[in-house]
């Protein structure tokens, strides 16, 4: 069998199971290939089933599902001020959020910058989270009162 593998039901019956794995661990395609020997384009196309998934591959995603507890909050990732051409940057991330980099005249001014841009995000992700809540309370309330 070629790296490709060969696509079929076998093929995407294993790889929405992957999909489902990453999923509950609370991670995206991004998040975990930091994590595996795999790049993002490859397990992509295993979950896709484009290409078959290897044991070993199966074996990456079963070992991280056990190891991550479904979080109720995206991963937080901040990196280390660097100097720019405008002064510094510090790059960041909130894995399923945003993604980017905060800039300052120095190095504490570009890390208190990033702070604030993820307070910022988690914020309105906790008022979307908060609102869906309230609608699912008031379509269960309704569909009880019919």
């Amino acid at each position: 069998m070629s790296s490709r593998g060969v696509q079929g039901e076998d093929n995407s019956a294993t790889g929405a199971r992957l999909r489902a794995l990453r999923e509950e661990a609370g991670l995206s395609l991004t998040a975990l290939a930091t994590r595996v020997p795999y790049s993002r384009a490859a397990l992509g196309h295993y979950e896709t089933g484009t290409r078959a998934a290897s044991p070993a591959v199966i074996e990456w995603y079963e070992r991280i599902h056990a190891q991550s507890p479904a979080r109720a909050e995206p991963l937080i990732e901040i990196g280390h001020p660097h100097p720019d051409e405008s002064g510094y940057s510090c790059p960041f991330r909130v894995d399923g959020l945003i993604e980017g980099e905060a800039a300052g005249t120095d190095p504490a001014t570009a890390l208190h910058s990033a702070l604030q841009t993820i307070g910022i995000e988690l914020a309105r992700a906790g008022r979307r989270r908060q609102r869906s809540a309230a609608t699912t309370v008031v379509r269960d309330s309704v569909s009880k009162a019919r």
